[in-house]
């Protein structure tokens, strides 16, 4: 016999497919007053907002074109957006092996000691190459 705790499930209208939502989502229909019924409806049932669209379509109702398209291509910029932020954090690394320092204790919490001797003789006003005075 094991001793490890049972993960609880999720709720049961979560758990459901398609046939199952379809069908518990006819009684929750005539229930709902709020002003938005997609996003409540991916919300209550943790579907995303094309397979509620579709569904509500199923039961009969109505959703403006318009929304949709405005929708799906706020999602495609959305997914543009985020594969650039992608693209220019990888390409504005110096070096990924190596961190970037910046001052005297990122140096010395990184281990650069060539970087944090550089610091402390330039704050001393110290040539680091020869040792004398500026």
């Amino acid at each position: 016999m094991s001793n490890r705790k049972k993960k609880p499930l999720r709720p049961r209208v979560q758990r459901m497919n398609r046939a199952g939502r379809l069908q518990s989502a006819r009684t929750w229909l005539p229930k709902y007053d709020g002003n938005n019924v997609l996003r409540s409806y991916c919300k209550h049932f943790a579907v995303d907002w094309r397979c509620a669209a579709k569904e509500l379509q199923l039961l009969g109702v109505t959703l403006p074109t318009e929304y949709l398209q405005r929708r799906e291509l706020t999602e495609r910029e959305q997914v543009a957006k985020r594969k650039q932020g992608k693209q220019t954090t990888t390409h504005s690394k110096v070096d990924s092996t190596a961190p970037y320092v910046t001052d005297a204790f990122s140096a010395y919490l990184a281990g650069d000691y060539a970087a944090l001797h550089a610091f402390e003789c330039e704050r001393d006003g110290i040539d680091p190459a020869t040792g004398r005075a500026l």
